[in-house]
């Protein structure tokens, strides 16, 4: 007879507790405060004949020797091997750098809140964490937060482990409007990121949409919830270049759970194939807008109908992540009472994991070519502004070296677990939906979640039909081909299906 299957949370806060530099976006930005806290939120699953650990983690990307570190952590304290732990991101752009994610000195847009504007050269010369401690002393360097990353995301899958129960599991799907296509396809540029709906060469949307809430929940032998995995595809980034500290949207999901199911439920978030897609609304803005002053989430409506007038404006963003989360809680309202008579006690549990090498993105000479002189272009901009290069230099100058000198194929590692009839399967890549729509269709688990941004190196993953226009799409926007993604695809499917 099977074992019931124990089940375990963790959480931990990772909110600095200071001034930090904040990730995402081409440029460093100087955090100005802290509007909501960052959270790292871990689930682990005990069958007796396999396990697993699933953690989620408020920031930007998770790369370099951090998922490393944080399983070697988890397997000397619980004997959970590293390949039975998935990571993932939820993506916000309010986290903040740690490592060497952005190499301090290759960032412009340097911006400290000081009244003289002392610190507003510092990039001609990099950032000296001693001199913006001479101003700000409680400024935490990048490796000062990797450190604590570190400690707090190995404490969270510890805690998960060390305090798992017998317990059963239910999943089911509902459907909420989060993310909508951010690349329109207009007649004389082709696709591009954020186009303005009022231009008169926008043709369509490029790609179409994912509103889809997948959500697996944990319950102890009595029936009550203890927990809500929610999985949709859409990134954490409404305030994506604003300058403070925040888990975007997905704090307001917490406020409403909590509201809705009890403050002692966990939450943990991830974030489905969404490479083309955003929380911000293209198509339809201002009828959008209408009905959040209407339910009094926004305080006062925009001069203008600019996307870039809303990204910057905080009224209008904390009135969107309120209206994204009310559509999650209404979902998982509608949701949960209809699963939770489908809970198993003894669900099949089965974790695998595969390292693949996929083809690199290689520059053609007419790639390389513009490349290279959109580069000298850029640093001719920053030295007239007496400023370093942002982050769209380097990536230009890679373009230009991978036609010069083609990169071996990019490591990329494949987690698949099956639970019950449902499966979960991660990628790195921010990866198109199209992708993530073929791998659901030939998936044979009844139920599929795709977890995007996960542990590796990542980038954007566009399909064949975005061609080479616009951000996310440009060879600087991606290390991996279409092709690569062709057999990322293909190997996800093939790997869920040796788990039926």
């Amino acid at each position: 007879m099977a074992e019931q299957i124990k089940i375990g949370w963790g959480r931990r806060e990772t909110t600095p507790a200071g001034h930090v530099m904040i990730a995402g976006q081409m440029g460093n930005r100087f955090s100005e405060g802290v509007i909501d806290k960052l959270t790292t939120t871990a689930l682990a699953f005990d069958s007796g004949e396999d396990r697993a650990i699933i953690i989620s983690i408020d920031l930007v990307s998770i790369i370099g020797d951090l998922p490393k570190l944080i399983r070697e952590k988890i397997t000397a304290a619980t004997g959970v091997t590293g390949d039975k732990v998935m990571l993932s991101v939820t993506h916000t752009h309010s986290a903040p750098q740690y490592g060497e994610i952005v190499p301090m000195e290759k960032c412009m847009e340097l911006y400290f809140p000081s009244k003289d504007k002392r610190f507003g050269n510092l990039g001609n010369r990099g950032i000296d964490p001693e001199e913006i401690r001479k101003e700000y002393p409680d400024f935490i360097d990048s490796e000062q937060y990797f450190d604590f990353l570190l400690e707090q995301i190995s404490g969270a899958a510890i805690e998960a482990w060390n305090t798992r129960v017998p317990g059963k599991i239910a999943y089911g799907q509902g459907t909420a409007v989060v993310g909508e296509c951010r690349r329109l396809t207009t007649a004389d540029r082709g696709g591009l990121m954020y186009a303005p709906e009022d231009d008169p060469n926008v043709l369509h949307a490029e790609g179409h949409v994912d509103h889809t809430v997948n959500v697996l929940s944990t319950y102890d032998n009595g029936g009550k919830l203890t927990g809500i995995l929610v999985n949709v595809a859409c990134p954490a980034q409404v305030g994506e270049a604003w300058r403070v500290i925040s888990a975007d949207y997905w704090n307001e999901v917490r406020l409403e759970v909590a509201a809705r199911f009890g403050e002692d439920i966990y939450i943990l978030p991830q974030c489905s194939a969404a490479g083309d897609i955003s929380p911000h609304k293209l198509l339809g803005r201002r009828a959008d807008e209408r009905m959040m002053l209407l339910r009094q989430q926004q305080n006062e409506a925009l001069p203008d109908w600019k996307w870039q007038t809303r990204v910057y404006n905080q009224d209008y963003g904390l009135a969107r992540r309120k209206e994204i989360a009310r559509r999650i809680a209404v979902a998982l309202e509608d949701i949960l009472p209809v699963i939770a008579s489908a809970a198993e006690s003894t669900p099949v549990l089965k974790k695998e994991f595969k390292q693949l090498a996929l083809p690199p993105r290689v520059a053609t000479a007419e790639e390389a070519e513009a490349a290279a002189k959109s580069a000298e272009e850029n640093k001719k901009l920053f030295a007239a502004r007496n400023e370093v290069y942002n982050g769209c230099v380097p990536a230009q100058l890679r373009v230009v070296d991978t036609f010069k000198n083609p990169p071996p194929p990019v490591d990329v590692e494949l987690h698949v677990m099956r639970i019950g009839d449902a499966v979960f399967a991660t990628n790195p890549f921010e990866l198109y939906l199209d992708y993530g729509d073929r791998i659901k269709g030939g998936s044979k688990a009844v139920q599929t979640f795709l977890v995007q941004l996960a542990a590796g190196r990542g980038s954007y993953l566009p399909s064949s039909r975005s061609g080479t226009s616009g951000y996310g799409s440009w060879p600087s926007s991606c290390i991996v081909s279409c092709e690569g993604g062709n057999i990322l695809a293909a190997e996800t499917i093939e790997e869920i299906n040796k788990l039926f």
